[in-house]
């Protein structure tokens, strides 16, 4: 399920709400792959919401060569942020402070292909 909350993540920060697949799997696989802290964050929301299906829940919907988040989306995400940040006891505890990873993004040219990541398309 922490994948699904990334994609939740990933779709909110983009213009309008929408990313192409390859686009999504390019931001998975730097914040995969940038150390433990967004995994961990991820894996710890993720266990609030056992049951989360971004499809069937409605909070992502998906168009022809994009999946977009709703505005149903929009509000389960930010009540999920809200609820789970981590209070300054818990960070000491992980021996981390989180940091924000979208600034470690390069910038994405339009049209440009994707590399292949790996990543499984779970769009059919």
């Amino acid at each position: 399920m922490s994948f699904q909350v990334s994609i939740l993540k990933i779709l909110v920060g983009q213009p309008e709400g929408r990313a192409s697949l390859a686009v999504l799997k390019d931001y998975l696989a730097v914040f995969y792959t940038s150390g433990p802290e967004w995994t961990a964050r991820m894996k710890r929301w993720a266990e609030r919401v056992p049951d989360l299906n971004i499809f069937g829940q409605g909070l992502v919907a998906r168009e022809r060569g994009h999946w977009i988040i709703t505005e149903k989306g929009r509000a389960f995400l930010a009540l999920l942020e809200q609820t789970g940040r981590p209070t300054s006891q818990e960070r000491a505890l992980e021996g981390t402070d989180e940091k924000p990873l979208a600034s470690k993004l390069p910038a994405l040219a339009p049209g440009r292909p994707a590399p292949v990541v790996g990543i499984v398309d779970v769009s059919a």
